[in-house]
């Protein structure tokens, strides 16, 4: 963010915010009138994106909104020389989305297609000037949508606001980049501009590598779902995050696989991996507990019930080293070896 300024400091050209004020007043004044609405627009795009990109379930860090702050705007327009700033700022309201992988930059510019008017798209990733140097983003310039009607919309329907759209390593280089104080290629001393043009080679890299990392989890996905109708090939499969949750579906296809986020990997921590490599070894040890599992249900009060708690819940029974993990209720444990004993297992 801009170094904050306040009434007296100087701005870049050594005037000070005072005399911005003396020379420019209809200018400030226009600013902080029209500032609430541009804070209410970052508000609106900002909610619109939220809510679509969780229906499209694409994951993000964040989604962050701001409006430019009346010292932002001062510093702009004096380091720009702007002689009609509300014709060429277009960054008073500003949405920043950040996202995990490079190949939802695409999902996300089709929700922004879909419910904004855009008006420039300035794609920093892949359009680099030969002067330029860095791990750049794509920025789009909108307006509301023709959706958004009706009089809540009737101040903002005309006003810009930029969408920032990145990645997380996108965005640690901006962070990072920000603080530095070249701008173009040819100003870095050429010991620091190796290292960051190959620093920026290693994010492009990375990224580019968590997307193949993605797709691959994706394929040993679709793997464990085909070979589900082959019990022996399914069986076979080696004990991990993923083929425990399929497992967990597939014994209780009515439940989700885990009730809330951390569960199925709290459920996991009290597995031994030595003692159940595969998911044939767990499903060895719990099939014969399959017909009692209403009996074992009603000595424990499951409120977070799920498939992947209930399959932790029947391998507690036999397995004594299950249901002494910390990560185990403590008040299940002496009922459930009551059980244990009791079924004689």
């Amino acid at each position: 963010m801009p170094k904050r300024r306040y009434r007296g400091e100087k701005v870049d050209d050594g005037r000070e915010v005072d005399s911005l004020w003396q020379s420019q007043p209809e200018t400030i004044k226009r600013f902080i009138n029209q500032r609430p609405d541009y804070e209410q627009l970052c508000i609106e795009v900002a909610y619109i994106l939220r809510k679509r990109i969780a229906t499209q379930s694409i994951d993000v860090a964040l989604v962050t909104q701001r409006a430019k702050t009346l010292n932002s705007f001062l510093e702009k327009i004096e380091r720009k020389k702007y002689e009609s700033p509300f014709e060429k700022i277009e960054d008073f309201a500003g949405v920043r989305v950040v996202c995990l992988y490079v190949s939802d930059l695409d999902e996300i510019e089709a929700i922004i297609k879909a419910e904004f008017d855009i008006l420039e798209k300035v794609d920093k990733f892949t359009d680099k000037a030969p002067d330029q140097f860095g791990y750049g983003a794509v920025h789009y310039i909108v307006r509301l949508g023709k959706k958004n009607l009706g009089a809540r919309y009737d101040d903002l329907k005309d006003l810009k606001c930029e969408v920032q759209v990145r990645t997380v390593l996108q965005d640690a280089w901006a962070i990072i980049d920000h603080h530095l104080v070249y701008k173009r290629e040819s100003d870095i001393p050429s010991q620091i501009q190796r290292k960051l043009n190959g620093l920026a080679g290693l994010l492009e890299t990375a990224d580019d590598q968590f997307d193949r990392v993605r797709e691959e989890r994706q394929d040993y996905l679709r793997t464990l779902e085909d070979s589900s109708g082959d019990e022996y090939a399914f069986l076979s499969s080696e004990l991990n995050h993923d083929s425990f949750a399929a497992y967990a579906a597939r014994q209780f296809p009515q439940l989700p696989s885990e009730a809330f986020d951390g569960q199925l990997n709290m459920g996991l921590s009290m597995v031994n991996r030595k003692s159940y490599p595969t998911l044939e070894a767990i499903h060895s040890a719990i099939e014969h507990l399959y017909p009692h599992l209403d009996q074992i249900l009603s000595v424990v009060d499951l409120e977070a019930d799920s498939g992947n708690a209930r399959v932790i819940l029947l391998l507690s029974v036999v397995d004594a080293e299950v249901r002494n993990s910390d990560a185990f209720p403590e008040h299940w444990k002496q009922p459930i070896e009551e059980l244990s004993l009791k079924l004689d297992l």
